[in-house]
């Protein structure tokens, strides 16, 4: 099940974010332009099942383009990215030491 709640607040804070950075960089411009359906979506609470990661634009902004420059970017795309999919796995809070 989708943590509603959770992915609103991650679409609001990477949708802000965009919207800072973007008038001054056209990459940041372009990811926003690729994820606002997404963005949308999730701020209705209108994404019932998860997404498959690669069907989430704007992966290749960071390992490809420039935007690994905006470090607070990077981490709230991640962060809505995991949401979006589904949240995160055990795997991946083992990982992180939370298990």
């Amino acid at each position: 099940m989708m943590d509603q709640l959770r992915l609103q607040a991650l679409a609001a804070e990477l949708e802000q974010l965009l919207a800072r950075l973007a008038p001054a960089d056209g990459e940041v411009a372009g990811l926003r332009s690729a994820l606002a359906p997404l963005l949308a979506q999730a701020a209705a609470g209108a994404l019932s099942a998860p997404v498959a990661w690669g069907d989430i634009p704007g992966g290749p902004y960071f390992t490809e383009g420039g935007l690994r420059r905006y470090p607070a970017l990077e981490q709230a795309f991640a962060r809505f990215r995991v949401a979006a999919t589904g949240g995160e796995s055990a795997a991946l809070r083992k990982l992180r030491g939370e298990i």
